[in-house]
């Protein structure tokens, strides 16, 4: 019975120790490891929109491979308090002290109302963070105090953000074009509202947003123009100007916020994994969801291994990764 007993136990053992191999051999860890870079990416991008409360996208290049995580950041802010153009940058800047005003939005404002040729420049053009490449956002409080229109700013003067007549509003930026694999000036892309969107002597917020998708023009948070555009943003190479010195801006501006499209994680996958179908970027609103607007459906990455199996990514409208 012993005999018998030690050859049964034998023969269990074999079979849970085989079963178990067979197991463990299945298992492949570069697997497991190439979708969590890529979860990790995405989950990177949606985080940081939560975080931050505003747009964040990843872009994918199935070709070669990498996902890169791009965020809104801000590289500087503007209150014009204490007669200073202080932006949290230490930038510094040039300004008549005489342009600062007690009434502003919140404290104090710059006013250039029957200030003809003046300005304030700030030399944004020496600070690597203003890289307008793949999208920016201009936040602003405008007053109109003045008759006709003018300008209000302009960035390198590549970006520019204008007053019309009859309460107009129009914004633009200088593209970036490749002609025979080098890069060059393209033309201006222009958004421009209806009448009246700006009221006289009343504080009105403004937006400018491009995200390599759609560049828009929002007054008090509703959009009143766009266009959709792809192109990347031409260098800035100048300095950040209020108002202008030939078109004068007819009323005071406050509570200025520039922020700039930043590279955040990347990832390249091993080459034994492909990306075999994905779209060319996922883009999640501020807060962390899904932009409905780019994924009418969830997205999803799908990964092909070198024998043929899949893995898929998923994410869902609530920004979830699956």
């Amino acid at each position: 019975m012993t005999l018998l007993e030690l050859i049964l136990v034998m023969f269990i053992m074999a079979v849970v120790l085989g079963g178990g191999l067979g197991l463990f051999a299945s298992i492949d860890p570069g697997r497991g490891a190439a979708a969590g870079l890529v979860r990790n990416v995405v989950r990177s991008a949606q985080n940081t929109a939560i975080a931050r409360q505003a747009p964040a996208s990843v872009s994918i290049d199935a070709e070669s491979g990498t996902l890169t995580a791009h965020v809104l950041q801000v590289v500087g802010t503007w209150h014009f308090e204490h007669h200073r153009l202080d932006g949290g940058n230490d930038l510094g800047g040039q300004v008549n002290r005489e342009l600062f005003v007690p009434d502003g939005y919140m404290g104090e404002a710059l006013s250039f109302t029957e200030r003809v040729g003046e300005v304030a420049a700030i030399p944004v053009d020496v600070d690597p963070a203003f890289d307008f490449t793949d999208g920016f956002a201009i936040e602003c409080v405008l007053r109109h105090e003045g008759v006709g229109g003018g300008r209000a700013l302009s960035i390198s003067d590549h970006v520019r953000l204008e007053l019309g007549k009859g309460g107009v509003l129009r914004a633009s930026f200088r593209a970036k074009t490749r002609k025979d694999g080098n890069e060059q000036k393209g033309g201006n892309v222009i958004v421009q509202s209806g009448p009246g969107v700006i009221s006289p002597e009343h504080w009105t917020r403004v937006r400018v947003s491009y995200d390599r998708r759609e560049f828009a023009l929002a007054v008090e948070g509703v959009v009143v123009a766009s266009v959709q555009e792809t192109a990347p943003v031409w260098a800035i190479d100048g300095p950040l100007v209020l108002s202008d010195e030939h078109r004068t801006f007819p009323g005071s501006i406050d509570n200025l916020v520039i922020s700039a499209v930043q590279s955040d994680t990347a990832a390249v996958l091993p080459d034994t994994v492909r990306i075999r179908s994905a779209p060319a970027a996922i883009h999640f609103a501020a807060g962390g969801g899904l932009d409905r607007t780019a994924h009418p459906q969830p997205a999803e990455i799908t990964l092909e291994f070198d024998d043929g199996t899949q893995t898929v990514v998923g994410v869902g409208f609530y920004g979830t990764v699956e």
